[in-house]
């Protein structure tokens, strides 16, 4: 038997439900008149994560330097939004003068720090690039580890490092240079396999660099430098970049100057200017803003002492941020890092994590990429 309470309840229960459901009816009323869903409130993300604001775009050549504050978006697989892509990318040369394959310990030093480097970046989903001269290249054979196909299969990037170019102030011939990119590309190819190994930096100079790298199989260019003008006339110079000029003082700086003129990649037929060919035969990936440690201070100003800190940090995070806002969002960007092997070290964890975290607020929005040398490349072809 129902009493006169639980009638009371069944009675409020229709009244509640009849209301909701001329509430919902009203409300795909409006949307039918409108064209469109009401907006739903998203929940704040909180983090105590630094948030970048966008920048004033700079007339210099340097990147925007600015104290960033960003609050980011939960990790997700990055997205451009139709736009594309800004990659970001490093570099690390195993270099000309370095001992590994005489000195076993160096050799192993080097190992230890590239794997515990791999670790850390792996952390962040960030990606490194080890390029090769011959001694690292050669020690991986003579003390039986292949650290470089070790970092293929982790998923990091592997190229060729060429130390000469415009040294001692010798002039090459085009084959002669040629042989030199041979020499060293084979080295890497036997470790890696050429389809790991199809880009190059350094090199550059006097002789039509661009024609060499063609000719020894090079796909693409990275990293070109102050050297890179010495190829080419006057006209297609900035005016202060006098040959004196570059063997002195510019011949590590990034070109062209201006950072907005460097961050699309180039095709390049030859090393006579910087203008992209259609009929391009290498790609000069550009996007550089030079080493780590030197950034805050500027190279002229404390290289070879450049001390790595927080404000190297801000540059680099500054400049991701600056690119992002002036780009042409239907074009491939970069902007490429330098990364010297002595940086790669633990002593310098901290500084690193700082890096790292804030490189991943921009990819965790979507407004940057991390790749390998060859996936930047790789995703400017297929774009």
């Amino acid at each position: 038997m129902i009493t006169k309470q639980q009638s009371a309840l069944v009675a409020a229960a229709v009244v509640v439900g009849i209301a909701g459901g001329l509430l919902v009816m009203r409300v795909l009323y409006l949307e039918k008149m409108s064209g469109s869903r009401p907006s739903v409130p998203r929940p704040p993300i909180s983090s105590s994560r630094p948030n970048p604001t966008s920048p004033t775009p700079s007339t210099s050549g340097s990147p925007v330097t600015e104290t960033t504050t960003e609050t980011p978006t939960s990790p997700a697989t990055p997205k451009h939004s139709g736009d594309a892509p800004l990659y970001v990318t490093t570099m690390t040369h195993m270099e000309e003068d370095f001992k590994d394959d005489t000195d076993k310990n160096l050799f192993e030093r080097h190992v230890a720090n590239m794997r515990w480097a791999m670790d850390l970046f792996d952390e962040y989903g960030a990606k490194l690039t080890f390029e090769s001269e011959q001694p690292f290249a050669k020690a991986n054979t003579v003390w039986g580890t292949n650290i470089l196909k070790e970092v293929i299969d982790r998923g990091h990037g592997v190229g060729t490092h060429a130390g000469f170019g415009a040294t001692k102030g010798t002039t090459l011939t085009v084959a002669e240079l040629t042989a030199k990119f041979k020499e060293n590309k084979a080295l890497v190819d036997g470790l890696v396999g050429a389809e790991n190994n199809r880009g190059v930096s350094g090199g550059t100079g006097p002789t039509d660099w661009i024609l060499a790298e063609h000719a020894a199989g090079f796909e693409y260019t990275d990293a070109v430098t102050g050297f890179g003008y010495l190829s080419m006339p006057a006209s297609a110079r900035p005016d202060t970049w006098t040959n004196a000029y570059i063997l002195k003082t510019g011949f590590h700086d990034p070109i062209p100057p201006e950072f907005a003129g460097r961050l699309y990649p180039i095709p390049m037929k030859d090393a006579k200017d910087l203008v992209p060919d259609a009929d391009g035969v290498v790609v000069n990936m550009s996007g550089d803003i030079g080493e780590l440690a030197s950034l805050s201070e500027g190279r002229i100003n404390c290289s070879p002492n450049c001390v790595l800190d927080s404000a190297d940090v801000t540059a680099v995070l500054d400049a991701i941020k600056q690119a992002d806002s002036i780009r042409d969002r239907s074009r491939v960007a970069r902007v490429n890092v330098h990364v010297p092997m002595e940086l790669l070290d633990k002593k310098n964890e901290t500084v690193l994590r700082q890096l790292l975290a804030g490189i991943r607020v921009y990819v965790d929005k979507g407004s940057a990429t991390w790749a390998t040398q060859l996936g930047s490349y790789e995703g400017y072809r297929s774009w």
